[in-house]
């Protein structure tokens, strides 16, 4: 949080193929609030064949006007991702187009390698997450 006691926070998912970056989007920011509210889809359109070999991070950001906009915690979702990220994988591909919730368990940006952690615990907040599914019939 700022010195305010607040946070403008918002989300950047990101598109991974290979430990590479290949599309971002973000949400709109929400000013001075330490819990906030998105009803906002991110869509990433993928093919069926690299399905597989893609997985999606979520950072929930803190925008700073001054300096560099801080990470206040990250989680990954795909196939290579460990419990939640990969049970919400999984539900996205049987619900092609369907947005599926998903709490996730937000962890620090160090603990985000090639899978999350099981192990890596941290006391932020859980993150309520609707994404689109990531690719269609």
């Amino acid at each position: 949080m700022d010195l305010t006691g607040f946070s403008d926070p918002y989300v950047k998912a990101s598109l991974i193929c290979d430990g590479r970056r290949l599309k971002k989007r973000k949400t709109s920011i929400k000013k001075n609030t330490l819990n906030p509210t998105y009803n906002e889809a991110l869509v990433f359109d993928i093919p069926n064949e690299n399905i597989e070999s893609v997985s999606i991070i979520i950072a929930v950001m803190d925008y700073d006007c001054i300096g560099h906009n801080e990470v206040i915690g990250m989680c990954r979702v795909g196939s290579d991702a460990d419990g939640p990220g990969r049970e919400h994988w999984a539900a996205m591909l049987a619900n092609p187009r369907k947005p599926i919730e998903h709490w996730h368990q937000l962890v620090e940006e160090k603990a985000i390698g090639t899978y999350v952690s099981k192990s890596a615990t941290t006391s932020s907040p859980k993150l309520h997450i609707v994404v689109d599914s990531p690719h269609s019939d």
